[in-house]
């Protein structure tokens, strides 16, 4: 009898507590979702993205509604997709420095498809392989062999290629000699024809990165998917005939990205695929190349209406060349004493980005500034509205170089071309070797003049910061 009435008191208990609870008890508060607003439906606010991202204004897009909603962070819808869009040191920091754990990089379903292995390889092993490879290719072993390889490569381009022309158009051809050196360094092809092939074939495939993936006869995403199948074919032969000489030399130097690839095991001792290494190289010539090609374009553009600044630069050109005699190639050395170049371009990136911002995908969870972000959310962060952002930059519209020379107080992760912690960009010492190597090799030998003073920059196909035509100008030899 006491076991049954204690039994029922117990049940009691429970049920007066589960009640209480339930009627009376305060609910729990959700966390709210960041202010802003989805838009139309379907549409939500994607075409004046678009159209601010075409025209290098997408800093414009963000700002106005940070300031409208007090916060930065806030909601909207782009794509058919539900963003969060970030901006800001505090978001880049949370962003660059939450990779893998709480973010995966947003691949749209063209990249996927382009790009096959994505359907088998997770996104956080591609960066990780990534630095492993890059780091290898950039120790102290290799890395003077690199600078030579570039300076010798820039002064072959530029004298079969820009000497003895009164007119150049610089893109076009900055684009041909990063992509030449890319394919050479990441691949070891060396031969002109086989470059020029690949070069082709790769302006088609790149186009179809952010197209409409609707793979009919006729469309930009099928000559892309038909382009990649012919690269493919071709990377394979040049992955077998590697491994072939691998086989007959185990000690085969690896002097470049691609026999570091084959090589190359994750944790459990297992070697990529075919379509891997394939996916790999192409990713690396991609970020290489084009993004290259795009700074030293608007590095010139920029040199040549700053005057102010130009002056001083061929100093420091000169003074390393000055202090090289006997010797004619550059090294590692030389490389670290081009300061002033180098902090020109950092505010050449800082007022005209070459990618004006990045997507990522929450996956899981989100807790940022009090808001959530759901699992499943695409994430924008916007490069733009942090650079040109008084509250960081006094005078953001101003151009200043000293900003990246130490003299005044630069705030941790608000110009961040490359990218930062954790998800720093993998060629970025890649990209500043060839950028700097090149320019100094152009600014010994060449003087310009642009042909449109007023040509405008803009992002074709929303990716890269490309003057109108291409910056066209007048040639004189020094």
């Amino acid at each position: 009898m006491e076991l049954f009435l204690l039994s029922f008191a117990i049940t009691l208990a429970i049920i007066i507590n589960f009640l209480f609870k339930y009627f009376f008890a305060k609910p729990k508060e959700k966390i709210p979702l960041a202010p802003g607003t989805f838009g139309w439906p379907i549409i939500g606010e994607t075409i004046q993205f678009l159209i601010s991202l075409y025209y290098g204004l997408v800093h414009e897009f963000v700002q106005k509604r940070t300031n409208k909603y007090n916060s930065n962070v806030f909601k909207t819808s782009l794509l058919g997709q539900n963003v969060a869009v970030f901006s800001g040191p505090a978001a880049n920091k949370f962003i660059f420095t939450n990779g893998n754990k709480l973010l995966i990089g947003y691949r749209p379903p063209s990249v996927q498809k382009l790009f096959p292995s994505t359907s088998f390889v997770p996104i956080e092993h591609d960066t990780k392989r990534a630095q492993n490879v890059i780091s290898y290719f950039l120790n102290s072993k290799n890395v003077d062999k690199l600078i030579s390889t570039m300076d010798n490569m820039s002064h072959f381009h530029l004298e079969n290629h820009w000497k003895g022309k009164n007119e150049v158009i610089v893109y076009d051809l900055v684009k041909l000699f990063t992509f030449s050196l890319s394919i050479r360094a990441f691949t070891g092809i060396e031969d002109s024809d086989k470059i020029l092939n690949f070069y082709e074939k790769f302006k088609i495939f790149t186009q179809g990165l952010l197209a409409m993936d609707i793979n009919f006869p006729g469309t930009t995403f099928y000559k892309a998917m038909k382009a990649g199948i012919e690269l493919r074919k071709e990377m394979k032969a040049i992955i077998e005939q590697r491994r072939e000489e691998l086989l007959e030399n185990p000690n085969f130097p690896k002097v470049d990205v691609l026999t570091q690839l084959l090589d190359e095991q994750d944790g459990d001792g297992k070697y990529m695929t075919e379509v891997e290494i394939s996916d790999k190289v192409f990713g690396f010539i991609i970020g290489s190349y084009d993004t290259t090609a795009t700074t030293i374009t608007l590095t010139m553009k920029y040199l040549q209406e700053k005057p102010q600044f130009f002056n001083e630069i061929i100093e420091e050109q000169n003074e390393i060349s000055r202090q090289m005699k006997p010797r004619k190639v550059l090294c590692w050395d030389d490389i670290q004493k081009i300061r002033k170049t180098w902090s020109f371009v950092n505010e050449v990136l800082r007022n005209k980005p070459v990618v004006q911002g990045i997507f990522r995908e929450a996956i899981e969870d989100i807790t940022y500034e009090d808001f959530v972000i759901p699992k499943g959310w695409k994430i924008y962060l916007s490069f733009g509205a942090t650079q040109k952002n008084d509250e960081y930059f006094p005078n953001p519209n101003k151009f200043d170089p000293s900003i990246f020379e130490g003299k005044g107080e630069l705030v941790p992760y608000t110009s961040v071309p490359f990218g930062g912690g954790h998800r720093m960009c993998p060629g970025k010492e890649f990209a500043r070797l060839l950028i700097l190597v090149f320019l100094h090799n152009l600014l010994k030998n060449f003087r310009w003049k642009a042909k449109v003073p007023s040509e405008k920059i803009l992002y074709p196909f929303f990716l890269l910061a490309i003057p109108t035509d291409g910056y066209p100008v007048n040639l004189y030899n020094v």
